[in-house]
């Protein structure tokens, strides 16, 4: 599937859509594309269809962890991550298949996850095409 928004707003609306068509069949979300290409603001719409307002950029603490009226949705930022030991230090292979985890920077997973894989990438302007497929 390949989607293309035309604004922050637009790409909320594609997080709201998407949480609502996969996460019953999906638990796991790959996201990929370069700083600014609207992965938070697609995890910002993706958490809000759960029941949750308020999502921030985990960057600086590489695990957020929304409680929903849906179950608890793990936000993760793997853009600061040193390493391989880092990352097992995150606990989600605990959390891995059993609730909704959704990971930016997923190229700098250290290991393979299956999930949907979601490729963001600048258009121009405010647009971003966004590209998905299963794992």
């Amino acid at each position: 599937m390949r989607f293309v928004t035309r604004s922050g707003e637009e790409t909320e609306l594609l997080g709201e859509y998407l949480f609502c068509r996969l996460t019953r069949k999906y638990r796991t979300f790959l996201l990929y594309g370069e700083m600014g290409s609207g992965k938070t603001t697609f995890v910002r719409g993706f958490v809000r269809a759960a029941g949750y307002d308020g999502v921030r950029s985990p960057t600086f603490t590489m695990v957020t962890v929304y409680p929903t009226p849906l179950g608890r949705i793990h936000h993760v930022d793997l853009y600061r991550l040193q390493g391989e030991e880092d990352f097992y230090t995150l606990g989600l292979l605990d959390v891995l298949d059993r609730e909704i985890v959704v990971i930016e920077w997923a190229e700098r997973l250290p290991l393979r996850v299956e999930g949907v894989r979601l490729n963001f990438s600048v258009v121009g302007g405010n647009e971003r095409e966004v590209s998905v497929s299963l794992l």
